[in-house]
Protein backbone atom coordinates (compact mmCIF):
# COMPACT_ATOMS: atom_id res chain seq x y z
CA UNK A 1 0.00 0.00 0.00
CA UNK A 2 1.44 3.36 -1.04
CA UNK A 3 1.72 5.96 1.70
CA UNK A 4 -0.13 8.61 -0.33
CA UNK A 5 -2.96 8.22 -2.83
CA UNK A 6 -2.63 10.99 -5.42
CA UNK A 7 -5.86 11.61 -7.32
CA UNK A 8 -8.16 14.33 -8.63
CA UNK A 9 -7.11 17.80 -9.77
CA UNK A 10 -3.78 19.35 -8.74
CA UNK A 11 -3.56 22.78 -10.40
CA UNK A 12 -0.13 24.35 -10.70
CA UNK A 13 0.23 27.66 -8.88
CA UNK A 14 1.64 30.71 -10.67
CA UNK A 15 4.20 32.92 -8.98
CA UNK A 16 2.68 36.42 -8.78
CA UNK A 17 5.05 39.33 -9.30
CA UNK A 18 4.48 42.99 -8.50
CA UNK A 19 5.45 46.00 -10.65
CA UNK A 20 9.03 45.76 -9.36
CA UNK A 21 9.33 42.10 -10.39
CA UNK A 22 9.28 41.03 -6.74
CA UNK A 23 7.19 38.07 -5.54
CA UNK A 24 3.78 39.21 -4.29
CA UNK A 25 3.27 36.97 -1.27
CA UNK A 26 -0.16 38.39 -0.38
CA UNK A 27 -1.53 37.42 -3.80
CA UNK A 28 0.18 34.03 -3.46
CA UNK A 29 -1.85 33.38 -0.31
CA UNK A 30 -4.98 34.47 -2.17
CA UNK A 31 -4.33 31.94 -4.93
CA UNK A 32 -4.07 29.15 -2.36
CA UNK A 33 -7.42 30.12 -0.88
CA UNK A 34 -9.06 30.20 -4.29
CA UNK A 35 -8.05 26.61 -4.96
CA UNK A 36 -8.94 25.37 -1.49
CA UNK A 37 -12.44 26.82 -1.79
CA UNK A 38 -13.18 25.55 -5.30
CA UNK A 39 -12.85 21.75 -5.36
CA UNK A 40 -9.17 21.22 -6.19
CA UNK A 41 -7.72 18.13 -4.53
CA UNK A 42 -4.27 19.65 -4.06
CA UNK A 43 -1.78 22.20 -5.36
CA UNK A 44 1.38 21.83 -7.39
CA UNK A 45 4.07 24.31 -6.39
CA UNK A 46 7.41 25.03 -8.03
CA UNK A 47 6.55 23.64 -11.44
CA UNK A 48 7.00 25.31 -14.82
CA UNK A 49 3.75 27.21 -14.21
CA UNK A 50 5.37 28.78 -11.15
CA UNK A 51 8.39 29.90 -13.22
CA UNK A 52 10.52 27.95 -10.73
CA UNK A 53 13.64 28.02 -12.89
CA UNK A 54 13.49 31.84 -12.93
CA UNK A 55 13.41 32.20 -9.14
CA UNK A 56 16.31 32.70 -6.75
CA UNK A 57 16.98 30.10 -4.06
CA UNK A 58 15.73 32.51 -1.39
CA UNK A 59 12.55 33.23 -3.34
CA UNK A 60 11.88 29.51 -3.75
CA UNK A 61 12.18 28.88 -0.03
CA UNK A 62 10.00 31.82 0.95
CA UNK A 63 7.34 30.82 -1.61
CA UNK A 64 7.33 27.26 -0.26
CA UNK A 65 7.05 28.51 3.31
CA UNK A 66 4.27 30.96 2.45
CA UNK A 67 2.16 28.49 0.49
CA UNK A 68 2.52 25.70 3.04
CA UNK A 69 1.60 28.08 5.84
CA UNK A 70 -1.51 29.24 4.00
CA UNK A 71 -2.49 25.75 2.84
CA UNK A 72 -2.10 24.04 6.21
CA UNK A 73 -5.35 22.33 7.13
CA UNK A 74 -6.99 23.49 3.89
CA UNK A 75 -5.43 21.69 0.94
CA UNK A 76 -2.45 19.35 0.28
CA UNK A 77 0.61 20.67 -1.54
CA UNK A 78 3.01 18.89 -3.89
CA UNK A 79 6.32 20.76 -4.15
CA UNK A 80 8.66 20.54 -7.12
CA UNK A 81 12.12 19.66 -5.79
CA UNK A 82 14.12 18.69 -8.89
CA UNK A 83 17.55 20.11 -9.66
CA UNK A 84 20.35 19.36 -12.10
CA UNK A 85 22.24 17.28 -9.56
CA UNK A 86 21.11 14.45 -7.31
CA UNK A 87 22.70 16.18 -4.30
CA UNK A 88 20.74 19.40 -4.79
CA UNK A 89 17.51 17.51 -5.47
CA UNK A 90 17.92 15.66 -2.17
CA UNK A 91 18.54 18.96 -0.37
CA UNK A 92 15.43 20.45 -1.97
CA UNK A 93 13.36 17.42 -0.98
CA UNK A 94 14.59 17.64 2.59
CA UNK A 95 13.62 21.30 2.74
CA UNK A 96 10.16 20.56 1.35
CA UNK A 97 9.63 17.81 3.89
CA UNK A 98 10.76 19.95 6.83
CA UNK A 99 8.54 22.79 5.64
CA UNK A 100 5.52 20.47 5.71
CA UNK A 101 4.96 19.50 2.07
CA UNK A 102 2.66 16.54 1.52
CA UNK A 103 4.60 15.32 -1.51
CA UNK A 104 7.61 16.14 -3.63
CA UNK A 105 7.61 16.24 -7.43
CA UNK A 106 10.75 15.36 -9.39
CA UNK A 107 11.21 16.00 -13.10
CA UNK A 108 14.11 14.44 -14.98
CA UNK A 109 17.21 16.68 -15.08
CA UNK A 110 17.04 18.94 -18.15
CA UNK A 111 19.67 19.44 -20.84
CA UNK A 112 22.05 16.62 -19.86
CA UNK A 113 19.87 13.84 -21.33
CA UNK A 114 20.74 11.03 -18.92
CA UNK A 115 20.25 7.45 -20.05
CA UNK A 116 17.52 5.30 -18.51
CA UNK A 117 19.80 3.63 -15.96
CA UNK A 118 20.96 7.07 -14.81
CA UNK A 119 17.38 8.29 -14.53
CA UNK A 120 16.46 5.26 -12.46
CA UNK A 121 19.39 5.86 -10.10
CA UNK A 122 18.57 9.58 -9.84
CA UNK A 123 14.99 9.03 -8.71
CA UNK A 124 15.87 6.06 -6.50
CA UNK A 125 18.68 7.92 -4.73
CA UNK A 126 16.31 10.75 -3.81
CA UNK A 127 13.59 8.33 -2.68
CA UNK A 128 16.14 6.47 -0.54
CA UNK A 129 17.49 9.66 1.01
CA UNK A 130 14.28 11.48 1.98
CA UNK A 131 11.27 9.85 3.58
CA UNK A 132 8.57 11.82 1.78
CA UNK A 133 6.06 10.65 -0.85
CA UNK A 134 7.41 11.49 -4.29
CA UNK A 135 5.81 11.82 -7.71
CA UNK A 136 7.76 11.39 -10.94
CA UNK A 137 7.18 14.17 -13.49
CA UNK A 138 7.88 12.97 -17.03
CA UNK A 139 8.32 16.05 -19.20
CA UNK A 140 10.39 15.00 -22.24
CA UNK A 141 9.71 18.13 -24.32
CA UNK A 142 11.31 20.46 -21.79
CA UNK A 143 13.98 18.03 -20.57
CA UNK A 144 15.10 16.35 -23.77
CA UNK A 145 14.72 12.74 -22.64
CA UNK A 146 11.71 10.50 -21.97
CA UNK A 147 11.37 8.38 -18.84
CA UNK A 148 10.40 5.09 -20.41
CA UNK A 149 7.48 3.07 -18.97
CA UNK A 150 9.84 0.26 -18.03
CA UNK A 151 11.88 2.69 -15.90
CA UNK A 152 8.73 4.07 -14.30
CA UNK A 153 7.55 0.55 -13.49
CA UNK A 154 10.84 -0.22 -11.73
CA UNK A 155 10.62 2.99 -9.72
CA UNK A 156 6.98 2.31 -8.83
CA UNK A 157 8.17 -0.54 -6.60
CA UNK A 158 9.81 1.94 -4.25
CA UNK A 159 7.71 2.70 -1.17
CA UNK A 160 8.32 6.45 -1.38
CA UNK A 161 7.52 6.82 -5.11
CA UNK A 162 3.75 7.10 -5.20
CA UNK A 163 2.75 8.58 -8.57
CA UNK A 164 3.67 9.61 -12.10
CA UNK A 165 2.62 12.81 -13.82
CA UNK A 166 2.84 12.23 -17.57
CA UNK A 167 3.43 15.34 -19.68
CA UNK A 168 4.55 14.05 -23.05
CA UNK A 169 2.92 13.38 -26.44
CA UNK A 170 2.79 9.60 -25.98
CA UNK A 171 -0.60 8.13 -25.03
CA UNK A 172 0.80 4.64 -25.59
CA UNK A 173 3.42 5.34 -22.93
CA UNK A 174 0.60 5.93 -20.44
CA UNK A 175 -1.06 2.66 -21.39
CA UNK A 176 2.23 0.79 -21.13
CA UNK A 177 2.87 2.25 -17.66
CA UNK A 178 -0.57 1.14 -16.49
CA UNK A 179 0.03 -2.28 -18.01
CA UNK A 180 3.41 -2.76 -16.38
CA UNK A 181 2.21 -1.57 -12.96
CA UNK A 182 -1.02 -3.60 -13.26
CA UNK A 183 -3.13 -0.51 -12.62
CA UNK A 184 -1.83 -0.25 -9.07
CA UNK A 185 0.25 2.93 -9.52
CA UNK A 186 -1.17 6.46 -9.30
CA UNK A 187 -1.08 7.84 -12.86
CA UNK A 188 -1.85 11.50 -13.52
CA UNK A 189 -1.26 13.63 -16.60
CA UNK A 190 -0.99 17.23 -17.70
CA UNK A 191 -3.93 18.93 -19.43
CA UNK A 192 -2.12 19.90 -22.65
CA UNK A 193 -4.80 19.62 -25.34
CA UNK A 194 -2.23 18.74 -28.02
CA UNK A 195 -1.05 15.66 -26.11
CA UNK A 196 -4.62 14.36 -25.64
CA UNK A 197 -3.63 12.44 -22.54
CA UNK A 198 -6.66 13.06 -20.33
CA UNK A 199 -9.11 10.64 -22.03
CA UNK A 200 -6.44 7.94 -22.21
CA UNK A 201 -5.38 8.34 -18.59
CA UNK A 202 -8.90 8.39 -17.19
CA UNK A 203 -10.10 5.51 -19.37
CA UNK A 204 -7.07 3.48 -18.30
CA UNK A 205 -7.92 3.81 -14.63
CA UNK A 206 -5.74 6.86 -14.05
CA UNK A 207 -6.25 9.03 -11.02
CA UNK A 208 -6.50 12.57 -12.41
CA UNK A 209 -4.47 15.54 -13.62
CA UNK A 210 -1.85 17.99 -12.52
CA UNK A 211 -2.87 20.87 -14.68
CA UNK A 212 -2.58 24.49 -15.80
CA UNK A 213 -6.21 25.32 -16.60
CA UNK A 214 -7.37 24.45 -13.09
CA UNK A 215 -5.59 27.54 -11.80
CA UNK A 216 -8.31 29.55 -13.52
CA UNK A 217 -11.19 27.03 -13.57
CA UNK A 218 -10.68 24.71 -10.60
CA UNK A 219 -14.29 23.50 -10.34
CA UNK A 220 -14.50 22.44 -13.96
CA UNK A 221 -11.08 20.80 -14.08
CA UNK A 222 -11.94 18.95 -10.87
CA UNK A 223 -14.84 17.35 -12.75
CA UNK A 224 -12.57 16.41 -15.64
CA UNK A 225 -10.00 14.96 -13.22
CA UNK A 226 -12.30 12.82 -11.08
CA UNK A 227 -11.38 9.10 -11.24
CA UNK A 228 -14.09 7.05 -12.89
CA UNK A 229 -16.23 4.96 -10.55
CA UNK A 230 -19.41 4.85 -12.65
CA UNK A 231 -20.70 5.88 -16.07
CA UNK A 232 -21.88 9.25 -14.79
CA UNK A 233 -18.24 10.13 -14.13
CA UNK A 234 -17.47 9.32 -17.77
CA UNK A 235 -20.29 11.49 -19.10
CA UNK A 236 -19.48 14.39 -16.78
CA UNK A 237 -15.82 14.31 -17.75
CA UNK A 238 -16.62 14.17 -21.45
CA UNK A 239 -19.07 17.09 -21.27
CA UNK A 240 -16.71 19.30 -19.25
CA UNK A 241 -13.64 18.39 -21.30
CA UNK A 242 -15.15 19.31 -24.65
CA UNK A 243 -16.81 22.42 -23.29
CA UNK A 244 -13.51 23.72 -21.91
CA UNK A 245 -11.22 22.31 -24.60
CA UNK A 246 -10.92 25.70 -26.39
CA UNK A 247 -9.70 27.27 -23.13
CA UNK A 248 -7.36 24.38 -22.37
CA UNK A 249 -5.95 24.74 -25.89
CA UNK A 250 -5.38 28.47 -25.34
CA UNK A 251 -3.46 27.79 -22.13
CA UNK A 252 -0.82 26.12 -24.29
CA UNK A 253 -0.86 28.64 -27.14
CA UNK A 254 2.44 30.08 -25.88
CA UNK A 255 5.00 29.07 -23.29
CA UNK A 256 3.43 28.23 -19.94
CA UNK A 257 2.57 30.27 -17.82
CA UNK A 258 2.31 33.21 -20.23
CA UNK A 259 -1.31 32.53 -21.33
CA UNK A 260 -2.44 31.59 -17.82
CA UNK A 261 -1.11 34.79 -16.26
CA UNK A 262 -2.98 36.87 -18.81
CA UNK A 263 -6.18 34.89 -18.23
CA UNK A 264 -5.86 35.27 -14.46
CA UNK A 265 -5.45 39.01 -14.83
CA UNK A 266 -8.75 39.22 -16.74
CA UNK A 267 -10.70 37.93 -13.71
CA UNK A 268 -8.95 40.33 -11.34
CA UNK A 269 -6.12 38.18 -9.98
CA UNK A 270 -3.11 40.47 -9.52
CA UNK A 271 -0.52 37.96 -10.68
CA UNK A 272 1.58 40.42 -12.67
CA UNK A 273 3.66 39.73 -15.74
CA UNK A 274 5.86 36.72 -16.47
CA UNK A 275 9.48 37.15 -15.43
CA UNK A 276 11.88 37.89 -18.29
CA UNK A 277 13.02 36.46 -20.60
CA UNK A 278 9.36 35.34 -20.82
CA UNK A 279 7.19 38.00 -22.45
CA UNK A 280 3.52 38.84 -22.19
CA UNK A 281 0.92 37.06 -24.32
CA UNK A 282 0.81 38.26 -27.94
CA UNK A 283 -1.97 40.64 -28.94
CA UNK A 284 -3.66 38.07 -31.18
CA UNK A 285 -3.66 35.45 -28.47
CA UNK A 286 -4.88 38.01 -25.93
CA UNK A 287 -7.87 38.64 -28.18
CA UNK A 288 -8.58 34.92 -28.63
CA UNK A 289 -8.16 34.23 -24.91
CA UNK A 290 -10.59 36.98 -23.98
CA UNK A 291 -13.17 35.78 -26.53
CA UNK A 292 -12.84 32.19 -25.30
CA UNK A 293 -13.34 33.22 -21.69
CA UNK A 294 -16.32 35.39 -22.61
CA UNK A 295 -18.03 32.50 -24.40
CA UNK A 296 -17.58 30.31 -21.33
CA UNK A 297 -18.98 32.96 -18.99
CA UNK A 298 -15.74 33.31 -17.03
CA UNK A 299 -15.73 37.08 -17.56
CA UNK A 300 -19.34 37.54 -16.42
CA UNK A 301 -19.56 39.70 -13.31
CA UNK A 302 -21.20 36.85 -11.38
CA UNK A 303 -18.62 34.19 -12.34
CA UNK A 304 -17.07 32.60 -9.28
CA UNK A 305 -13.62 33.68 -10.46
CA UNK A 306 -14.52 37.37 -10.68
CA UNK A 307 -16.51 37.17 -7.46
CA UNK A 308 -13.53 35.74 -5.61
CA UNK A 309 -10.79 38.00 -6.94
CA UNK A 310 -13.04 41.05 -6.95
CA UNK A 311 -13.99 40.65 -3.28
CA UNK A 312 -10.96 39.19 -1.56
Amino acid sequence: MKKYNVEGSWPAVVTPFDDKDEVNYDVLRQLVGFQAENNSTGLLLMGSTGEAILLTADERKKIIDTVLDEARGKIPVMVGVAAMTTKQTIENAKYAKEAGADLGLIVQPPYIKPKQSSLYKYFKDVADAVDIPLAIYNNPERCGVNIEPETIARLARHENIVAIKEAGPNPYGVMRTVELTRGEFNVLCCDCAFYALIPVVMASGGKGTSNVTGSLCPREIATISKPWTNYDDVLNMREALYKYLPLIRMMYSETNPVPLKYAMSLVGADVGKPRKPLMELSEQNQKTMRQTMERLGILDEDSYQKQYFGIK
